[in-house]
């Protein structure tokens, strides 16, 4: 047997022995509430079986209203996204058709102050 099995072994031994003589203050409180209950009867394996079960299902339930309210905040975050960007393309249309299909002038940025240019 090598060192490390051995100390394997020693430290199994140690977790199924009993109680350690002398626990420190407030660990031994911990551990009765910690030992496996010891259940005999098929009803009692039943009953324990649908506590379980019962709380599994009430976290499912809990993890499905969760992500159904992400999907739905996801839903209105895609919607609000979409209306901006139809907002900015039109925007962007009509700074085009304001600008006009004329050359640019060169030797300075085109100035804008809101008001259209007088048609002829």
């Amino acid at each position: 047997m090598t060192k490390g099995s051995q100390e394997a072994a020693d430290t199994s031994a140690d977790q199924n022995s009993g109680p350690r003589a002398t626990p420190p203050p407030g660990v031994a409180a911990n551990q009765t509430r910690q030992q496996p209950r010891v259940v005999s009867r098929p009803e009692d394996v039943a009953g324990l079986v649908l506590m379980q079960i019962d709380l599994v299902n009430a976290r499912k339930d809990d993890l499905t209203i969760a992500i159904k309210g992400l999907s739905d905040l996801t839903r209105q975050l895609v919607r609000a996204y979409g209306e901006n960007v139809q907002t900015i393309d039109q925007l962007q249309s009509k700074l085009k058709k304001a600008a006009g299909p004329g050359p640019r002038r060169s030797g300075g940025s085109s100035s804008s102050n809101g008001k259209r240019k007088p048609s002829r």
